[in-house]
């Protein structure tokens, strides 16, 4: 018997799930057809689906239908839930797209041929609906073919093979000498995605259902496997007890219960599933989509045996939002629900932020809002709400541009060398090494490439994710008693992030497709409106009654369009948009601006490198660290690439290396014989470590003018400022037991004989008129340099030029501020 899998995708509302009942009763499965609408359809049975009336969660059924076992993938049609239907187009022999033939081609339809398009699927077109369609079979055909696919052949026409004759050149001569196409000819067209056949009927009234399925049984063939075991993994869930299931496509060999198929993962039941229902199988042969309980770290889009990882998928969600927990809710089991929630869907993206304890996830749209949102309850008991969501951005780089990374901290050594392209967009980031053994290690360059695989990238505009980057490693070096597992990963890191400082940057935003349907007299008004909102629009109909508007643009300025065309057109107007995937934001630096990211504040993704002098480690910001870097390249010539400078040692050189490191440092020539003396030798006296107290002289004149939100302050209040500055101070200075000076500027006041007020142990002294700040902590600096451990804040060079003269470390007003913030946070904590 031949055995196929197919998919039925669709808009929302096409009769797909109708459809997949009709085949269900007419092959003998079922003994009546349910409903969506009464809510007892086979596939339908999870109960926010009966409640919505919606598809929500891919399912699969089994039947047979004359000679071919056919497993069906009833797939979700809201576009919410693209990425459930997505991840199934993986494992589908053939895809049957569904459309209304009340409606047509719509929005969702033409992201879903897309998708095929993108994964190679042949598909069959069925449009359903045609008892209460107003639309005749040549308007539809005619839909079809300029808005899906000018391939789309109805295979009832009478000139059908006029049109199949155009499919290829072997296809044009069998119709020129027998004035007919064969059978195999078409079904091999139909597998190359050269034709799409077209049929019509009525999924309520059985009408087409019988010759739909013949069709797919005609297309499908034997198919040989390898005997070798492979399979896909293409959706993580869990059964009613919450255990984890593992839905996998079978693609070559055979998988028997109580298999192993890692040290973690073991195979303890093979289930087929049809609907709700499911029977154990004691092995699953290839061809075959099955469940497995049991695995515990497969993962949705993993390979199998001889199968690889799939790419990463083309529908992502565009929309950020912030989870709103309730007091005193178990903070700890709802990660642990969105954890299971991430891995049942790959899509939903979920981080936590240790220092706020928020929790940000990334959904498609309301209704996935609303399923998550009845999810979370059901495992964990906590009612979550969600706040308004914020755009997901992406960042790029514009030219090509190298990079370098060192870590040397004491007993550690890394350095690496990448280089970062721009790839078109949609591309994702590409990790490769052109690297040679004979300069690196395989085993380094395998080290440096899975850390640079597995790290998320971050911009350095807004520390939005990096795509369509090429990273290549080009140099690296470790050493043989010092490196570590993790020197190359943060060597690797500081790479890419130095070559990012360096690029220019270019900033991602998402866009879509739309179709503008409004009355003729509001056309100047739609026009005016897309303008403003950084749409390009073409107007592709205007009569007396209708004027029809398409066009491209942000997804931030049209996505609550529809809000406006229902105002200003009395609710005559309609506004379809549908994801167009990433494009260069036409408002760059506003957005950069608003987001205020600053890249070199960002501790977690340094740029800078860390080298070893003296036994100690110190930190290289990434504009000076290539000066810094032991592997130093040169350019023969302007057309040439980079190559590493390579030093060559005579064996002389090499022996006497090779005898002072064993200790035959000698002259040999000399010999030295010590006097022996009875006197005893007495032993040195060890100097006393000293440990002084910290003493922080603090510029308040420059705090101010440095940290932007006291700055904006002192424009309205200058007194205000200060007061809030000395409070910031006085909170740091209790968290860290440092004796505080605070100096403000006095000598701008006329007559003005100075002042000095103590809090604490704070000082705050104002200056006398013929004093300036800088000179008052010169001096200071040095009256008290004996008495403490000065930490001089301030970012006037002058100032910290004449402090570390004395002796003293020198801390920039954005330091401080940084270090302000974190106490905060600190003592927030405790609180």
């Amino acid at each position: 018997m031949k055995r196929t899998v197919i998919g039925i995708l669709a808009h929302v509302d096409a009769g797909k799930t109708t459809c997949i009942e009709g085949m269900l009763y007419r092959s003998g499965t079922i003994r009546k057809m349910g409903r969506v609408d009464h809510g007892d359809a086979y596939l339908d049975y999870d109960e926010q689906e009966r409640d919505h009336g919606i598809t929500i969660y891919s399912k699969e059924a089994v039947f047979t239908w004359k000679d071919t076992e056919i497993q069906v993938i009833d797939t979700p049609g809201h576009a919410d839930f693209s990425s459930e239907m997505e991840r199934c187009l993986r494992v589908l022999d053939l895809a049957v797209i569904l459309i209304s033939g009340q409606d047509g081609v719509q929005s969702h339809t033409q992201t879903i041929w897309k998708c095929l398009e993108h994964y190679h699927v042949p598909a069959i077109v069925f449009v359903n609906k045609m008892d209460i369609s107003y639309k005749t079979k040549q308007e539809l055909m005619q839909d079809l073919e300029q808005h899906l696919s000018d391939t789309c052949v109805d295979l009832s026409d009478p000139d059908r093979f006029e049109k199949l004759a155009l499919i290829s050149d072997e296809a044009l001569n069998e119709y020129m000498e027998t004035g007919s196409i064969n059978d195999e000819t078409v079904r091999q067209a139909v597998y190359e995605r050269k034709c799409t056949p077209c049929l019509f009927g009525s999924a309520l009234k059985l009408d087409g259902i019988d010759e739909l399925m013949d069709r797919i049984s005609w297309l499908c063939e034997e198919q040989e496997y390898p005997s070798e075991f492979g399979a896909r993994v293409y959706k993580i869930s869990a059964d009613e007890n919450g255990a984890r299931l593992t839905h996998i496509r079978m693609t070559g060999g055979v998988l028997k219960s109580r298999q192993k198929l890692s040290e973690e993962d073991k195979v303890d039941q093979i289930r087929v599933y049809s609907g709700k229902n499911w029977k154990m199988v004691d092995e699953a042969e290839a061809g075959m989509i099955c469940v497995l309980k049991g695995p515990v770290t497969l993962e949705d889009g993993q390979g199998l045996g001889f199968e690889e990882d799939f790419e990463k998928p083309m529908l992502n969600a565009y929309m950020t939002y912030r989870l709103v927990v309730p007091k005193g809710a178990d903070t700890m089991a709802l990660m642990r629900t969105c954890s299971q929630l991430m891995q049942e869907d790959p899509a939903l993206s979920v981080n936590a932020n240790e220092e706020t304890h928020e929790i940000q996830i990334s959904i498609m749209g309301e209704m996935q809002m609303e399923v998550l949102q009845k999810k979370i309850k059901e495992r964990c008991g906590i009612d979550v709400l969600f706040t308004t969501g914020k755009i997901i951005y992406m960042e790029t780089i514009r030219n090509a541009v190298t990079g370098s990374g060192h870590f040397e901290p004491l007993r550690h050594y890394a350095e690496v060398h990448v280089r970062l392209e721009p790839l078109e967009r949609g591309s994702g980031i590409i990790v490769e090494s052109q690297c040679s053994a004979d300069d690196l290690s395989m085993m380094w360059q395998r080290s440096i490439l899975s850390a640079l695989n597995h790290r998320i990238h971050r911009g350095v505009l807004t520390r939005s994710r990096l795509t369509d980057v090429r990273i290549v490693l080009i140099a690296g070096r470790g050493h043989l008693k010092h490196t570590e597992g993790g020197d190359f990963r943060e060597a690797a890191c500081r790479a890419v992030r130095q070559a990012l400082m360096k690029a220019e940057n270019i900033l991602l935003e998402p866009f879509c497709s739309f179709t503008l349907r409004i009355p003729s007299g509001s056309l100047s008004r739609a026009m005016y409106d897309l303008e403003m909102r950084q749409a390009s629009i073409e107007i592709e109909s205007n009569d007396d009654s209708e004027a029809v508007i398409t066009g491209r643009g942000p997804v931030r300025t049209l996505m609550e369009y529809q809000t406006d065309v229902t105002a200003y057109s009395r609710g005559r107007g309609r506004f379809i948009w549908r994801p167009e995937g990433y494009d260069e934001s036409p408002q760059q630096d506003m957005i950069v601006e608003s987001i205020g990211y600053d890249p070199d504040m960002d501790y977690s993704q340094p740029a800078g490198s860390v080298f070893c002098a003296h036994g100690s480690g110190f930190y290289v910001p990434w504009d000076k660290a290539d000066e810094y870097m032991h592997i130093q390249f040169r350019t023969p010539s302007a057309s040439s690439a980079s190559h590493p400078v390579r030093y060559k040692v005579s064996e002389d050189e090499l022996k006497k290396v090779f005898e002072m490191t064993t200790g035959r440092n000698k002259n040999e020539k000399k010999h030295y014989t010590p006097k022996k003396t009875d006197k005893p030798v007495k032993p040195a006296k060890p100097n006393p470590i000293v440990h002084l107290p910290v003493c922080m002289i603090v510029d308040g004149y420059n705090m101010i003018y440095g940290w932007e939100d006291l700055k904006e302050l002192s424009k309205a209040d200058l007194y205000a400022a200060r007061e809030k500055l000395i409070d910031r101070l006085f909170n740091y200075m209790g968290y860290t037991g440092y004796r505080m000076l605070v100096v403000f500027d006095g000598y701008k006041v006329k007559d003005n004989m100075g002042t000095e007020i103590r809090r604490g142990d704070m000082t705050i002294i104002f200056t006398r008129a013929d004093l300036t700040a800088d000179a008052y902590i010169d001096k200071a600096a040095h009256e008290l340099k004996n008495k403490y451990r000065l930490i001089v804040a301030s970012s006037d060079a002058l100032v910290q030029n004449a402090v570390f003269a004395q002796g003293a470390s020198r801390m920039s007003a954005r330091e401080l501020a940084s270090q302000l913030e974190y106490y905060e946070k600190q003592m927030l904590t405790k609180i």
